[in-house]
């Protein structure tokens, strides 16, 4: 109830009543909810005169807003002025870089935090535990997990689920099954875990499996729940599976269908090619759709080649989410493939006017625990001649067996000597 507890906040300073720590403490996460970044500042701002950003409880909620907002700098920039933080101000920070796209900032954070001396809690460990899930990263996960052992953390609900779910993004299906076995309790959160973990590595029957042995444990699903079993049908291709889960959701259970399982359900008829079915769901959804629903059937058109579709999606696309360069790139090789090169041009041209910058994409591999980092055409790394020269070998080996290589890049035919 953020834009209330916004009006009672106004309310109180019409009144000529002063806030003091704990009301602009109460009143930011309002802020942060509703992503009322100048509010948040005007907020911080008096903060600042009355001198009360010092106090711990007050720092979080400032950087908690920040980060809500889409500001991870300023929120670095308060948490770093703090004179003193307690473990709280830890972890939100280190939560801020876990859920924004920043895993290798939140896992420096965990450390610094530990040779700080403040005590880590059960929210410390599931978040850098997230951390290292985002970065595939099974070394420092393990450590964290032998951490967890030794300091008493094992038996905590939320840091075990959290901890299954680092396994399954890291690969390690059976220590994650180890792990969700040894539990002593188990919630809906534990079980989704791994019925998600399961689904998103294609097995699905292990994850129905999974399903009605949490039903026969009497642990009432939620929407998590259903969203990883339809999830699992659309990864192992099994349409009328999900449909029926979704119905099974909606109707035996009554829960609502959120944005997340409308967009789960384009996806389950995306990968099947059954883009008019993914095109009726997206009509059929009682509120409009946003980015994430329009984007994946942007990528189903991508795999079957329906550019009709793709410009329809495109267009809500753009205006939903203008400066993602994906969405440009994706409707561009898709005319490409089509060989529409005059719409291709079109496209580089709209970025252009609209100074969309393409992200350079990267992939990245432990090694004896160094993470080497790479992105397109690079030549920044120690051994890069020695990787490239083994990459042209395995080319020449895979050209043998009949592999021919798809030219796809968006670019005029002239260009390409075509």
């Amino acid at each position: 109830m953020n834009s209330d507890a916004l009006d009672i906040f106004r309310w109180l300073l019409k009144e000529k009543m002063r806030p003091n720590s704990v009301t602009l403490a109460s009143v930011l996460p309002a802020c942060a909810g509703l992503a009322a970044l100048n509010l948040g500042k005007e907020l911080h701002c008096n903060i600042l005169k009355n001198g009360l950003d010092g106090r711990c409880h007050v720092g979080s909620a400032i950087t908690d807003m920040y980060a809500k907002c889409g500001r991870l700098d300023l929120a670095h920039h308060t948490f770093e002025r703090m004179s003193e933080r307690d473990s709280v101000c830890w972890n939100s920070m280190i939560t801020c870089y876990s859920q924004n796209g920043k895993p290798e900032e939140a896992i420096d954070l965990f450390r610094q935090m530990g040779k700080g001396g403040t005590k880590y809690d059960c929210v410390s460990i599931s978040a850098a535990l997230s951390a290292c899930a985002a970065l595939s990263s099974l070394h420092y996960g393990k450590e964290i997990h032998g951490f967890m052992i030794k300091g008493a953390f094992s038996s905590d609900l939320f840091t075990e689920s959290a901890l299954i779910d680092m396994y399954a993004k890291c690969g390690n299906l059976d220590s994650a099954r180890s792990v969700f076995d040894m539990m002593q309790g188990k919630n809906e959160v534990s079980w989704n875990s791994l019925i998600s973990a399961y689904g998103n590595h294609g097995h699905l029957k292990d994850s129905l499996t999974l399903f009605h042995e949490m039903l026969e444990n009497r642990i009432q699903p939620d929407h998590v729940t259903f969203l990883a079993i339809i999830s699992a049908c659309a990864h192992a291709g099994q349409v009328d599976n999900g449909a029926h889960y979704f119905r099974c959701m909606t109707e035996e259970y009554g829960i609502p269908a959120r944005m997340e399982h409308y967009a789960c359900m384009v996806d389950l008829f995306g990968r099947a090619g059954q883009l008019n079915k993914a095109f009726e769901t997206i009509k059929s959804m009682p509120f409009a759709p946003d980015a994430g629903v329009w984007g994946t059937l942007l990528g189903a058109c991508r795999v079957h080649g329906n550019v009709e579709l793709a410009e329809v999606a495109s267009r809500h696309l753009f205006d939903l989410d203008p400066q993602n360069s994906g969405y440009y790139v994706l409707l561009s090789n898709i005319h490409a493939d089509a060989g529409q090169w005059g719409s291709v041009l079109k496209i580089r041209s709209l970025m252009k006017e609209r100074q969309v910058q393409k992200v350079p994409g990267y992939s990245w591999i432990d090694i004896n625990n160094i993470t080497h980092i790479f992105s397109a055409a690079d030549g920044s790394h120690p051994q890069s001649a020695e990787i490239y020269s083994l990459l042209n070998n395995l080319l020449l080996e895979l050209r043998k067996e009949g592999y021919v290589p798809q030219l796809y890049l968006p670019l005029h035919p002239q260009t390409m000597g075509l």
